[in-house]
């Protein structure tokens, strides 16, 4: 025969001041409504000021007209065990949320099967992570001549293209090509400084060029003053020297006699080329 009486075992909220769990001796024909009318007056609190709701650990919840022997197993059973919760308003959740979010992120990326294991150990005790690493070193150290060696024949293919590309700019320098200098221009060129010195000697040997340095020489001026005059008395003397009394000696003295005195009034200027020298080279090819 089923006892008159079950004893219901209410897990309470923290904070109230209550023992963990409280037990309630009920009839066994109460309903869910009986049941909220003993916790209200077994707590102290507000049922009206917020939503509670009673259900079982397997989260099945006590509804106010259903009977309490409907969440019993057997009909003999006098315990039922119940969990009093409050639920909370939705929102973003806190850090422990924000957590699980990145978790999920991250689990998301696409990982081989050997990454997601790697913390794991093998039979030998040794990290699946570490035995992958010595795995893919020994595949590197087998793989690595073979790509020094393709690495030094890349790099020789491009020294051979670099002697190549010389050599054959060498060739469109010689044969004619974009770079090619023109002989003829050469030959112009130095036919041209080889007349203009020619001209440049001659003017100088004829005397018939101008000094245009020579009025602000003062001392080219002075040196060559008594240079005339000592050639003006040289001449003079000359001439009193072949005879003063044939008439031919008259006549030089006479036509002497009127160039001393325009020498004395006048004294020619010696012409002079400044910055010249026969050793130097002018307008030379070396210079340019």
């Amino acid at each position: 025969m089923a006892p008159p009486k079950i004893n219901v075992f209410v897990s309470s909220i923290h904070g109230l001041g209550l023992p963990p769990t409280v037990v309630l001796p009920i009839d066994r024909d109460a309903t869910g409504d009986d049941l909220w009318e003993h916790i209200s007056q077994r707590m102290p609190i507000d049922f009206s000021q917020r939503r509670y709701i009673l259900s079982t650990h397997a989260n099945t919840t006590i509804a106010r007209s259903s009977k309490l022997t409907e969440y019993i197993a057997t009909e003999s059973d006098e315990i039922l065990s119940l969990r009093l919760w409050s639920p909370l308003c939705g929102g973003k959740g806190g850090f422990g949320s924000q957590l699980r979010a990145a978790g999920g992120r991250m689990s998301k990326k696409k990982r081989g099967q050997g990454e997601e294991n790697g913390s794991s150990r093998n039979l030998d005790g040794r990290r699946i992570r570490t035995v992958n690493e010595a795995k893919g070193l020994a595949e590197y150290l087998a793989v690595k001549p073979e790509m020094e060696k393709r690495e030094r024949e890349k790099r020789r293919e491009r020294l051979e293209q670099i002697v190549e590309m010389a050599e054959r700019r060498t060739e469109e320098i010689k044969h004619g090509g974009k770079g090619r200098i023109d002989e003829k221009w050469l030959e112009d060129k130095t036919e041209a400084n080889e007349r203009t010195r020619s001209a440049v000697f001659a003017a100088m040997q004829e005397g018939t060029y101008k000094d245009s340095l020579l009025g602000t020489s003062h001392g080219s001026q002075s040196s060559n003053q008594p240079q005339s005059h000592s050639e003006n008395e040289g001449s003079d003397d000359a001439v009193s020297s072949s005879g003063s009394g044939s008439p031919a000696a008259e006549t030089i003295e006479k036509a002497a006699t009127p160039s001393s005195s325009s020498a004395s009034k006048a004294p020619e200027k010696l012409k002079t080329f400044f910055g010249f020298d026969e050793d130097d080279e002018f307008m030379s090819s070396d210079d340019e």
